[in-house]
């Protein structure tokens, strides 16, 4: 099922002083791709200027994968500004539980601006994070970016008559067999989406607790690309507490009472 990103084409409507033609914009959306694989044999390079697979980056954890470029006049750095502030938003330990990799869809860029752009979001953001959880990555070949873009389903346009790229809002969660897990939508994904995604994406391998009773009462929902609360499961956990509640007060009550 095709969900079209109506909200993300207004937002590129807004930020262009030219507004890309209707056949770019009826380009525009998100494939549900969820549970497919993407091709590990694609090369990009990093900001240091090193090249790498993607099965090189995929390891043990999850990997929150950006679509976007260095150089977009907004939508691009909305994105990366909700993603930054998700991650400090949730419990999770970038470098730990997660990496993210960030890969330019404009075949014209260079680490250089990758760099630049790494070094901002790291000062800004994650100062006081020593692990290198995040890479700027661009494409060492314009094949390998229409590749990686179509097995994920992330449907853009470039429009020469503004040098912009139309693009949906959305991040993506590979797990680590590099299939696609989930994808959120938006410039904003909350911290509790972006915390539950990780952890299903991981098979929980990270999660507390809490974490495990809020994937019990969370679905995710791949058409709307968020989560929502499961009415019979928060009944069910409802019902155990209460009972666990109730024993617990009988227990104590007859010990008190002597009559166990």
């Amino acid at each position: 099922m095709i969900k079209k990103a109506y909200i993300i084409i207004i937002i590129n409507l807004i930020f262009s002083s030219d507004s890309p033609s209707d056949k770019y914009l009826n380009s525009i959306d998100v494939e549900n791709k969820i549970g497919d694989k993407i091709d590990t044999s694609i090369s990009l390079v990093n900001e240091s200027g090193d090249s790498f697979k993607l099965s090189e980056f995929l390891n043990y954890s999850p990997t929150v994968l950006v679509m976007a470029y260095y150089e977009c006049p907004m939508l691009c750095s909305m994105v990366m500004n909700g993603l930054s502030d998700a991650i400090n938003g949730s419990n999770l330990d970038p470098g730990l539980d997660f990496n993210v990799l960030t890969v330019s869809i404009d075949p014209s860029e260079n680490s250089d601006l990758a760099k630049q752009k790494k070094n901002s979001y790291i000062n800004q953001y994650f100062s006081e994070i020593k692990e290198d959880f995040w890479t700027f990555s661009v494409v060492s070949n314009s094949s390998d970016i229409n590749k990686l873009s179509d097995q994920l389903g992330f449907n853009y346009s470039y429009d020469s008559y503004t040098d912009q790229y139309a693009h949906p809002a959305v991040i993506y969660i590979l797990n680590e067999e590099g299939e696609i897990s989930h994808h959120l939508f938006g410039v904003s994904p909350s911290p509790n989406d972006f915390t539950l995604a990780i952890n299903e994406a991981s098979n929980g391998k990270f999660a507390s607790i809490f974490d495990k009773i809020l994937l019990y009462c969370y679905q995710y929902n791949p058409d709307a690309g968020s989560y929502s609360i499961v009415a019979t499961n928060v009944m069910k956990l409802s019902g155990v507490v209460t009972m666990f509640a109730m024993a617990s007060f009988l227990s104590f009550y007859w010990y008190k009472e002597g009559i166990v």
